[in-house]
């Protein structure tokens, strides 16, 4: 989609959205208005020089690119060098399409058309079965609001064709989240007029590399490919380890959050628009590794991916107790009690195709 300047704007007021929503309404030669994105995606993003002083323009590596709607499947589109930081600009779970409280989800983001993905991204020098450290160094909103909905047959509440009831399901609905201009909170207004308000927490929901043996999985599934986590830990400041399964890994990212709780439970985190600047290589070679590894400043953890829930937990677990066992020098026995006693588990997802669980410890209780 080109930029936005080379039209003009619609005179008709109604078409325009409220100010600070990143869009505005242009007129095709027919006159009937369509949103689309404003120039400060084509543009890039202008960020402060420590080193000058100076503010400098940032061009999101993906600038022109269409984004995807699977892992898998496609030639690389994109290719960075082993630790080079770059920044891509990645939409919400919507395509940046749904911006009124009276928007259909399922209309302008109809399945599979959800969960775009900037990619895939090759990494020079990756061959298939090396392990890669992704790291996300930055995540800046590119929007001043977020969308968050809740939908029928779509929920850990609602029934769906998997898990059916006999109950009424509930409404469509749709709310704007607006961020603060300190970036630490968002508010929205309820059909009743009060505010509600939640802390800003950005994450990516997803990020992913190819799977293995040729498969193409949707956007929205996760797996040991990586995926659609939904986990909140997946942050500004984090190393994820994903195995490679063809050369180059073929990154792929999107989802972004500006606030969500454990478990994903009405359907959608906050959704909102990125700039993220983000880097990749190979990590150190690791026989224990299985399922996709996350750490931060403070902790390690191991990400399973299954349905029933239990069985997600169990595989993050277990792949913990061996992480543990190999960076702190236990035997198993060991490191089962060290994770036991010291452990944190928590849940994604519970509204996936497959659920997520997240085990961590601190580092802390790594050191002899």
């Amino acid at each position: 989609m080109g930029p936005a300047g080379s039209e003009p704007v619609c005179p008709d007021r109604r078409h325009r959205p409220p100010a600070g929503r990143g869009r505005r309404a242009v007129c095709r030669r027919d006159a009937q208005c369509r949103p689309q994105y404003t120039s400060r995606r084509h543009a890039g993003i202008r960020r402060h020089s420590r080193e000058t002083g100076s503010r400098h323009l940032v061009r999101p590596l993906n600038d022109g690119h269409d984004f995807v709607f699977q892992l898998g499947g496609h030639a690389p589109r994109l290719s960075v060098r082993p630790g080079e930081q770059f920044t891509v600009f990645t939409e919400d779970c919507f395509s940046g399409k749904l911006t009124s409280v009276d928007g259909k989800p399922r209309k302008v983001a109809p399945y599979p058309k959800v969960n775009p993905l900037v990619g895939p991204i090759a990494v020079e020098g990756i061959r298939a079965g090396d392990i890669m450290a992704i790291r996300l160094h930055r995540l800046e909103p590119a929007r001043d609001w977020g969308v968050a909905t809740i939908s029928p047959n779509f929920g850990f509440l609602s029934g769906t064709r998997a898990s059916p009831n006999l109950q009424r399901e509930q409404e469509e609905r749709v709310w704007i989240w607006r961020l603060s201009p300190d970036r630490t909170q968002l508010t929205t207004r309820t059909s009743s007029g009060r505010t509600l308000s939640a802390s800003y927490r950005p994450f990516h929901g997803t990020l992913g590399v190819a799977p293995a043996h040729g498969e193409v999985r949707l956007g929205v599934v996760p797996g040991d490919f990586g995926g659609n986590f939904d986990i909140p830990d997946l942050r500004e400041g984090a190393t994820l380890y994903l195995r490679a399964n063809v050369d180059g890994g073929h990154i792929y990212i999107g989802d972004g959050h500006y606030a969500q709780g454990d478990g994903e439970i009405a359907g959608t985190a906050v959704e909102g628009a990125f700039f993220t600047t983000l880097s990749a290589e190979k990590a150190v070679p690791d026989e224990s590794f299985d399922w996709p590894r996350l750490e931060t400043e403070s902790h390690i953890g191991v990400i399973g991916c299954a349905r029933p829930l239990d069985d997600a937990a169990r595989i993050a677990v277990a792949g913990l107790v061996r992480w543990v066992a190999r960076r702190a020098g236990l035997d198993t026995m060991d490191a089962h009690q060290l994770v036991s006693q010291t452990c944190s588990l928590r849940v994604g997802n519970v509204v996936n195709p497959a659920f997520t669980a997240l085990c961590s410890v601190p580092k802390a209780v790594l050191s002899p």
